[in-house]
């Protein structure tokens, strides 16, 4: 049995709602699943609605974060409790400046010419989680850019002219919110930084796991952060970090998957730490 453990829907950035995510999820023959939206919980409980009995949907959330760098770090949390106030506390305040942040991007492409409205950013949106994923979907869908990609690469990705930093969690706020939801924090694609000098504070704050399964990973990159993982007591994690049909990757979903064992040995170290 294999599971994917992280993955986004409609609640976020991406293009599956939950019911057609859990539906694809088992066409894929996998066994459990990870909701992992942004800065939202909102997709978890239609998701266990729609899952049918031999399909295990694992509550999640990925935070994005900064390291002192100024490097993006994610970290997922698998396990959470949605309803732990003061991760809904913070998840309402990184919403509100995710909304703060689209409104100066856009700001900054109409200075380059490129005339975008909140509504046509808000129609690829399911929410009122945002992101420049959304802002991506607009710009192809008015032909100022043939692919989201190129929207990023020429416009709103880091060190694009309309590109705006938005204010992030330090990497250990976001393991500690996530242990305190109850939940089992795991560092993001670590093949993405540029810089793993993070992860000694990361551990020393509780975090567990250490993702080296994910479709941006290398076959050397894998063996390489699972060595990794084992040299810093990490437990090995992963999955395909898929958005959907039309997201800003390809599908995914099944091609990126992590056997049962590391799932129940991230569940074990869960129930231990309670």
């Amino acid at each position: 049995m294999f599971a994917d453990l992280h993955l986004h829907t409609t609640e976020s950035d991406g293009t599956w709602t939950p019911a057609e995510l859990v539906r694809e999820a088992r066409k894929a023959g996998l066994a459990a699943v990870a909701v992992t939206d942004h800065d939202t919980t909102e997709g978890i409980e239609a998701a266990q609605k729609a899952a049918p009995e031999d399909l295990q949907v694992i509550p999640g959330i990925e935070l994005g974060a900064s390291s002192p760098r100024g490097d993006e770090v994610h970290v997922v949390g698998l396990w959470i409790d949605p309803g732990y106030g003061p991760l809904q506390e913070r998840l309402a305040v990184l919403r509100q400046e995710r909304i703060a942040r689209i409104v100066r991007i856009l700001d900054r492409l109409a200075d380059l010419g490129i005339f975008l409205s909140e509504a046509d950013v808000q129609e690829f949106s399911h929410r009122d989680v945002l992101s420049r994923s959304h802002i991506a979907s607009a710009m192809v869908k008015k032909g100022i850019v043939q692919t989201k990609k190129e929207a990023f690469d020429a416009y709103i990705g880091q060190g694009a002219p309309a590109y705006v930093k938005r204010p992030k969690l330090t990497p250990e706020q976001a393991v500690e919110l996530i242990l305190g939801a109850g939940g089992v924090p795991v560092l993001a694609h670590p093949g993405l930084l540029k810089d793993l000098s993070i992860l000694p504070s990361m551990v020393q704050a509780g975090l567990i796991g250490l993702e080296t399964v994910h479709h941006s990973h290398s076959p050397e990159q894998e063996e390489y952060f699972l060595g990794l993982a084992a040299e810093l007591g990490l437990l090995p994690s992963g999955g395909s970090d898929c958005h959907g049909p039309g997201g800003k990757d390809e599908i995914y979903l099944g091609k990126y998957k992590v056997p049962w064992k590391w799932l129940a040995d991230l569940a074990k170290k869960r129930e231990g730490s309670q």
